[in-house]
């Protein structure tokens, strides 16, 4: 009986033994929980504040990348593809769940990679960018060269008109002493009703600086009525670009000297009383006008 009860409290301290061990157990693995538990929210507290802060490293990137400006459009194009690269990472970052540091490692690498080209880019850009200053600056001064030549030959091209002109001024024939006088067949001054011939006398000056040789000069005669006289339907000549009747014409030769010349034009029956203008012309130039009045 003594041995049974022995037998029985050896059991129960044996049990309490048991329940006080597997208590202290259970205790110290609900701790170690508490532990791990807390250390797994810091992991992901820290994961997660690696994760903003790439983020906002990725935004910066875009707006850095937004703000680099360049002419060149090969470079332009490698830049959209960067740009492109930084907006494919972002949505990536977005479907991460904060629990792995291998992954934000990763991200860190690849933002690390473009940053660095971007430093490359901003070196590139920069030296272009200094590059067409200088260009910029070269073409200013090439252009001032060249609007300063150009001035310049306008300048000559000028002088060599104006002197073209002086030697052309110089060089055309000039008259003297124009004077248109009706007359007989006997060449006598005569009234306009008797008049058989219009004629004009006049003298060339003498100039040493035009050309030689043969030359035509036309007679070109107003009537009161502002008309022209003409000599046949097709009596013209070339004036400024411009065809002109003319009334009567003369061949002369020119050798410089003071020249009397005289021409005359065959009364057909057109003429009126009134003021009439004779005009010359000689080498597509006006040497001679004069108004005279038939009575």
């Amino acid at each position: 009986m003594e041995e049974n009860i022995l037998q029985k409290n050896t059991k129960n301290k044996l049990l309490t033994i048991i329940i006080a061990c597997l208590s202290i157990i259970l205790i110290a693995l609900f701790i170690f929980f508490l532990i791990e538990r807390t250390k797994n929210k810091e992991h992901i507290a820290a994961i997660h504040e690696e994760k903003e802060l790439l983020q906002q490293d990725l935004v910066e990137l875009s707006h850095n990348y937004d703000d680099l400006k360049t002419n060149n459009d090969t470079l332009n194009n490698k830049l959209l593809a960067e740009q492109e690269k930084i907006a494919t990472l972002m949505e990536k970052m977005k479907k991460f769940r904060d629990n792995s540091y291998a992954e934000i490692n990763r991200y860190k690498k690849e933002i690390g990679t473009l940053k660095t080209v971007l430093r490359s880019y901003v070196v590139q850009i920069d030296s272009l960018n200094r590059l067409n200053q200088k260009l910029t600056q070269e073409n200013t001064e090439v252009r001032k060269q060249i609007d300063w030549v150009r001035e310049r030959n306008q300048k000559l091209e000028n002088q060599q008109k104006d002197m073209k002109e002086v030697i052309a001024r110089a060089s055309a024939l000039r008259t003297e002493n124009l004077i248109i006088t009706p007359v007989n067949k006997s060449d006598k001054e005569v009234n306009w009703k008797k008049c058989f011939n219009l004629r004009a006398e006049f003298a060339i000056s003498k100039n040493i600086t035009t050309k030689r040789g043969e030359r035509t000069i036309y007679l070109r005669l107003k009537r009161p009525d502002e008309k022209v006289i003409a000599f046949s339907e097709k009596s013209f000549f070339k004036y400024q670009n411009v065809s002109l009747t003319y009334s009567a014409k003369r061949e002369i030769t020119y050798e410089g000297e003071r020249l009397e010349v005289a021409i005359y034009w065959p009364n057909d029956g057109s003429l009126t009383k009134g003021v009439y203008t004779a005009e010359l012309f000689c080498d597509n130039e006006v040497i001679g006008t004069t108004e005279f009045t038939l009575r």
